[in-house]
């Protein structure tokens, strides 16, 4: 496999967690300038459950091939996206929307 393939492969739990990240607080953003925080919750937990989806289904990918360190590397760091994914998402219980 090439170098490029393998570093896509270790890097694509935490292209996940920047999507997710982009996505909540720029349609957050978005709706905040309209004055529209209505949708706000309703995307952030669509784009939560996505996310969580994604590492889930790179972790268990990448568990199936254990045989080799880049597979554990990129289980890993899947993992701790996933980990990331959930703190953001709580943003919504703990912080007034559009203050």
């Amino acid at each position: 496999m090439s170098f490029a393939a393998t570093s896509l492969r270790i890097s694509a739990g935490i292209i996940v967690w920047i999507l997710h990240f982009v996505a909540i607080y720029g349609f957050t953003a978005l709706a905040c300038a309209r004055g529209a925080p209505q949708p706000v919750p309703w995307v952030i937990a669509g784009a939560t459950i996505a996310g969580i989806a994604a590492c889930l289904v790179i972790v268990a990918k990448e568990f199936a091939r254990r045989e080799r360190f880049e597979s554990w590397l990129a289980a890993g760091v899947a993992a701790f996206a996933l980990l990331a994914i959930l703190w953001e998402a709580l943003t919504v219980f703990m912080v007034p929307i559009c203050e």
